[in-house]
């Protein structure tokens, strides 16, 4: 009988240790939750410190891209990288929006390690070591829109707890080329489609295989993600889509291309 307590008492000691440390986090090794990237439209720009001790901090040098002096285009994708240090463990989540707007703007792409939620892209693990690298991409929206990247970032100290990390907020505001807004500049040679206006169905005329493909709105709103199936047959169905003009966009060994087409 002693022995049956005892075994159920360690079994006990043991549930309550694992759900324990099921509960802490340091640099989440789970998912953090949307909304803590810092923007100011998201609740007062809430982050991480609702989860870790202290007081955000702003830092910068965190958050870079290749998009050009000159502003991003339309319909185009450009890479992102996030760079940390000098902690022991590390994450973190962004979010592209407006200082006034929580509408999430343009599209990410997760790269390795990192994770898209909606207009937020995040660590889908912890990183562990004297620094820590993500990149990931973001494809911007078809038409002009001044766009600030709002992240948080933790910079832990591993040990199992909240206590003790450190919790920096940093942002890069990137300006839309006003080229990108020109019909010129949205035609692209690589790509052609028909019917054009259509009513159901759209072709791809294009010999290139394509790994990507998205439908925006005439104001850059994401309407339609294309299936790898329509990528393949170069045959999408946009019955669903309202009547009016979009922009569709193709990706192909990390180009973009852009094109118009009205459906009605």
């Amino acid at each position: 009988m002693k022995k049956t307590l005892l075994l159920f008492s360690v079994i006990i000691v043991t549930a309550i240790t694992v759900i324990s440390t099921l509960n802490t986090t340091n640099a989440s090794s789970s998912l953090p939750p949307n909304g803590t990237a810092g923007a100011p439209a998201d609740g007062a720009g809430a982050t991480c410190t609702g989860c870790h001790a202290g007081t955000a901090t702003q830092t910068t040098g965190v958050i870079s891209s290749d998009i050009p002096a000159s502003g991003f285009i339309g319909g185009t994708t450009y890479n992102f990288t996030v760079a940390m240090s000098g902690a022991a463990a590390y994450g973190f989540e962004m979010t592209p929006q407006t200082a006034s707007s929580n509408v999430g703007i343009g599209t990410w792409i997760a790269g390795t390690g990192s994770s898209v939620s909606g207009k937020y892209i995040k660590q889908s693990a912890k990183k562990t070591g004297a620094s820590a690298t993500w990149t990931f991409q973001w494809t911007a929206p078809a038409t002009a829109t001044t766009v600030t990247f709002y992240g948080s970032f933790n910079y832990a100290n591993n040990n199992s707890g909240t206590g003790g990390d450190v919790i920096k907020t940093s942002s890069i505001t990137y300006l839309a080329n006003s080229t990108s807004i020109d019909e010129d500049a949205i035609s692209n040679t690589l790509i052609s489609v028909f019917p054009n206006p259509t009513s159901s169905v759209l072709h791809i005329a294009s010999p290139s295989v394509f790994e990507k493909g998205f439908i925006y709105s005439i104001n850059g709103s994401l309407v339609k993600t294309i299936t790898e199936t329509e990528l393949i047959n170069k045959t999408i169905d946009i019955a669903e889509l309202s009547n009016g003009s979009y922009y569709m966009t193709l990706s192909s060994n990390n180009k973009t291309s852009t094109s118009k087409f009205v459906k009605n």
